[in-house]
């Protein structure tokens, strides 16, 4: 007869009931070990959401209602916008890194029924107007919109594009626009073939001076079909002074509406040419201002009173919520439900295996 208790009193051979039994106590534990992972995983991404939400929106601006949106720098109208300003930082999250010699930005906003108008003021000691050689940039500006979700930062994402507004003093101010910089030589004659192709950026002259973009992501710029966009920049004493200006509602692809309702995210741009600021090399903001919904709606007699703006107070601040600013991990699964879901499902499958290998 054999005894499967052995010399010492303990089991030698496992029945299949025994087995059956470990194996189900294992399972449970690895079950509540992975449940718990789960939850500090998905709290940890929603708390640096949180934070991170709050790193990248700087405020509410306000909006200014008058009669008629000024398309000039110094035009009357300005006297009912208030001046809010922005922080400027060097471009360092794509290659070229650069940028920074402007630290901050001043922005204004009115609008009527039918127009809405930003002016940006910023000190700049030099006028950089003439790229007609190598080495020389221009001066420049650009206003980055997206209504509704807010988009990543660095010029949009491929589920979030943005609307970008640019103006650039030597379209302005430039006595000869490009110069024979663009030329290159020909048997028989010299050729400018971003002057034959009709490219934006190398014509002899602007008559209009600010230009309509869309991107989805860093390196993705396309210069858009329809040019709703208007600018016109003055030289200050210390300064650039720049006035962008498009109806409400646009035709294009991605351009920003500008009507009540969702609010309209924005970020900025400056570029001084004289410290060698071109392209990705430039001064950002690193924080969203916002436009919000209400303040978008159809200027009423009362909504600007003597300064003509909004309260601007918490309903724009970081950290006030509302649903566009989704978990950032979600984007990457095409929408906020099944981000959540990915990253759960993911999480506790491969905290069950590793709890369970080590049972």
């Amino acid at each position: 007869m054999s005894d499967s208790t052995g010399g010492l009193g303990g089991p030698t051979r496992s029945s299949p009931a025994l087995r059956e039994r470990l194996v189900a106590r294992v399972d449970a534990s690895a079950a509540r070990g992975a449940t718990v992972v789960t939850v500090v995983v998905l709290a940890a991404l929603l708390s640096a959401q949180a934070a991170l939400g709050a790193a990248v929106t700087g405020g509410a601006q306000p909006v200014a209602a008058v009669d008629s949106a000024p398309t000039e720098p110094n035009a009357l109208a300005w006297e009912n916008a208030t001046a809010r300003t922005v922080e400027l930082n060097p471009q360092r999250m794509a290659l070229p890194y650069g940028g920074g010699s402007v630290d901050e930005l001043t922005v204004e906003t009115a609008a009527n029924d039918t127009h809405v108008a930003f002016r940006l003021t910023w000190e700049d000691p030099t006028a950089d107007t003439n790229i007609s050689e190598p080495n020389a940039y221009s001066d420049a500006a650009a206003i980055m919109l997206r209504r509704g979700e807010q988009p990543p930062i660095m010029m949009g994402g491929g589920d979030a594009p943005v609307n970008i507004w640019y103006w650039r003093a030597s379209w302005q101010h430039g006595e000869d626009v490009g110069g024979d910089m663009y030329t290159y030589p020909h048997p028989s004659a010299e050729t400018k073939p971003g002057l034959a192709a009709d490219n934006p950026l190398s014509k002899q002259r602007y008559s209009q001076y600010g230009q309509n973009y869309y991107a989805k992501g860093y390196g993705s710029l396309s210069y858009a079909d329809s040019q709703p966009v208007r600018a016109t920049g003055r030289r200050t004493d210390d300064g650039w002074q720049v006035v962008f200006v498009r109806e409400r509602t646009a035709d294009g692809t991605y351009d920003a509406g500008l009507t009540g309702g969702e609010p309209v995210h924005l970020a900025f741009a400056v570029w001084n040419g004289s410290t060698d600021e071109v392209n990705g090399k430039k001064s950002i903001t690193l924080r969203f201002s916002r436009l919000q919904g209400d303040e978008l709606s159809v200027p009423s007699d009362d909504s600007g009173g003597s300064d003509g703006s909004g309260d601007g107070t918490a309903s724009g601040e970081a950290g006030s919520g509302g649903d566009d600013d989704g978990l950032w991990v979600t984007r990457s699964f095409g929408n906020g439900v099944a981000g959540v879901v990915g990253v759960v499902v993911v999480t506790y499958l491969v905290a069950y295996r590793s709890i369970r290998k080590r049972s």
